[in-house]
């Protein structure tokens, strides 16, 4: 896979960096932080979190647990994806579709561009709503061009898991699990979760999500 692009939404930087697995993913796909694609204003939005949560104005659990130093890190290093990067009226299309904000517009744009130029880009994810609505979109060069190139979290998870095993991915997230609802629950039970249970909890959130992505999820379990 080291030929590919990835176009990574604010979501995944933020709980992969939390969970230390930023850089342990991007070795399971051969692939180096010049090959990542974020979106421009990643790093605005982030630091303005950092700013809300350092001033004691927000009171969102995740925020307590958040590595903000990493995610602010990431987005300051990371290539940047800008509306003048992407193909505008694919953009325009999928702005008007509710659960696409302007954000994943952007990134899955970009992608299909890129794909259009024989790039093997895929997407990395962390918000199934946006999954869930660009299954529906009625534009045949999504399904053309997004066959199979989506991956939610619990499939990088999964991914990390089956590299590293499963006691040390679980040692990494749970300190910090509560920055993502799912994961959670995966790790229900802390240091005491096992391998039978989060495992099968974990498959459970990729299947349910495969069911409302389509073909647009990748394959991977």
């Amino acid at each position: 896979m080291s030929s590919c692009i990835y176009c990574i939404d604010n979501d995944i930087i933020k709980k992969l960096a939390t969970f230390q697995l930023f850089d342990n993913t991007l070795k399971l796909f051969d692939a180096s932080y010049e090959q990542v694609n974020i979106l421009e204003t990643a790093k605005y939005k982030f630091e303005n979190d950092w700013i809300k949560f350092e001033a004691g104005k927000t009171r969102k659990t995740e925020d307590r647990v958040i590595n903000y130093k990493q995610v602010l890190s990431l987005t300051k290093t990371l290539a940047n994806i800008s509306q003048a990067d992407i193909d505008q009226e694919i953009f325009i299309q999928l702005s008007s579709i509710n659960n696409i904000d302007q954000g994943e517009a952007i990134l899955t744009s970009h992608a299909i561009k890129l794909i259009q130029k024989d790039k093997s880009a895929q997407i990395f994810t962390g918000d199934k709503r946006f999954i869930k609505a660009l299954a529906t979109v009625n534009l045949p060069i999504i399904q053309e061009s997004l066959n199979h190139r989506l991956w939610c979290l619990e499939q990088l998870v999964l991914r990390n898991i089956e590299a590293d095993g499963f006691e040390t991915i679980r040692d990494f997230i749970v300190p910090v699990r509560e920055c993502d609802t799912a994961i959670k629950s995966v790790f229900g039970s802390g240091l005491k979760s096992t391998s039978d249970n989060s495992l099968a909890t974990l498959k459970k959130y990729i299947e349910e999500c495969r069911q409302e992505a389509g073909n647009l999820l990748n394959p991977y379990k």
